[in-house]
């Protein structure tokens, strides 16, 4: 991938090493759960209030790299939410368009971190379908 480009999904290593395909070398490891995402800093901290609180806290001889053990949704979760970050096709279903949002929610990725449309805020269409399941008319 040509540096400046917008990638177009994360690469594998394993079952435990997920990667952006970049000419620009990643600046930050965020682990969820046993799987390692080598990412850059930039796209995810503009649009995630809590990883750049937990940047900030997180000591000085280790600040690049981030642990996440409780996002709800786990490592797929966090991927979308990546991916959201990066600027590449997301897609949202009916397996994984709560455990995306949950985990949203859990960066604080808010409309107030970045001017553009939130993740959330992308997201929020789905909402009042979930909030009539199991109501009775």
């Amino acid at each position: 991938m040509k540096l400046g480009s917008k990638p177009d999904q994360f690469q594998t290593d394993g079952d435990t090493i997920r990667y952006v395909a970049t000419e620009l070398a990643t600046d930050m490891v965020v682990s969820v759960g046993d799987v390692k995402f080598y990412v850059h800093k930039f796209p995810l901290l503009s649009k995630s209030s809590q990883l750049q609180k937990l940047v900030a806290t997180t000591s000085d001889d280790n600040n690049d790299e981030i642990d996440i053990h409780d996002i709800p949704g786990g490592p797929a979760a966090f991927e979308i939410c990546a991916k959201f970050c990066y600027g590449m096709v997301v897609t949202l279903n009916a397996y994984n368009v709560v455990a995306a949002r949950c985990a949203a929610e859990y960066l604080e990725m808010y409309e107030t971190v970045e001017k553009e449309t939130s993740y959330t805020k992308s997201t929020s269409f789905f909402l009042p379908a979930f909030s009539e399941v199991g109501k009775t008319r």
